[in-house]
């Protein structure tokens, strides 16, 4: 997962300085304006930084898990402004991760073909016990940017599931007396594709970030069927 997402970074880095080597135009101002066409341009929102936490949706109700799941997505976008107008329409590509920490391990049943939740005996103790999911997505957002620095998006994602996966740190559930660590990968009937919508509003590069995913995790009837609800806040670094 590290490899695939320094990758993904370094594209998106890429995807920014080709977008900054770009005629710079203010967002804020029409093309009328020369003098103001001149000035550099410094909130574009062509990186953007989302930190957030999840809510994590139909979670069976004898799980317990954290109040606080912590993620971030990172994008680079392209900003096609129509002309005369506070509006753009914005492409790009993008990273988003997710965790999950609770007291159940994700594990396949051979048996019945599905993904389940297995609750840690008592006694058990861990220090860790966490699920990371990463995806790889498409953003395309509609904006608005008012002349005053306030802005707004709303705007669907479409992804590929790169990763999905449960880190363990504690007790051997099987043999308490052990320890045990581990990372699991080996998860089972999980989605390939995701889609999610999301909105920004806020005041030039600071923001307030909602986002749903109404894909789930997993293959339907294949596993438990929880998805991501996320608020947080966003920054647009250029």
């Amino acid at each position: 997962m590290k490899r695939q997402f320094l990758t993904i970074v370094l594209l998106c880095f890429c995807a920014l300085q080709t977008l900054s080597a770009q005629t710079p135009q203010t967002p804020y101002t029409t093309p009328k304006d020369t003098a103001t066409d001149e000035r550099p341009v410094v909130f574009r929102d062509r990186l953007i930084m989302d930190i957030y936490h999840t809510f994590w949706m139909n979670m069976p109700t004898e799980v317990s898990h954290m109040k606080f799941d912590p993620g971030f997505n990172v994008s680079a976008i392209w900003d096609f402004k129509i002309k005369n107008k506070p509006i753009a329409i914005g492409l790009g590509v993008g990273v988003s991760y997710y965790t999950q920490y609770s007291n159940a391990l994700l594990r396949h049943d051979k048996e019945s073909d599905l993904m389940k939740y297995y609750l840690l005996p008592e006694g058990v103790s861990y220090k860790v016990l966490k699920m990371n999911y990463f995806n790889v997505n498409v953003p395309l957002e509609f904006r608005y940017r008012h002349p005053n620095g306030f802005k707004f998006s709303v705007g669907a994602r479409v992804g590929w599931v790169a990763e999905v996966s449960q880190k363990y740190k504690g007790d051997d559930p099987a043999v308490p007396a052990d320890t045990a660590r581990y990372k699991n990968l080996l998860m089972m009937n999980r989605t390939k594709y995701h889609v999610d919508v999301y909105a920004r509003i806020g005041w030039k590069f600071v923001n307030v970030y909602y986002c749903f995913q109404p894909t789930p995790l997993f293959i339907e009837s294949k596993g438990p069927k929880i998805y991501p609800m996320s608020l947080g806040i966003s920054l647009s670094i250029f």
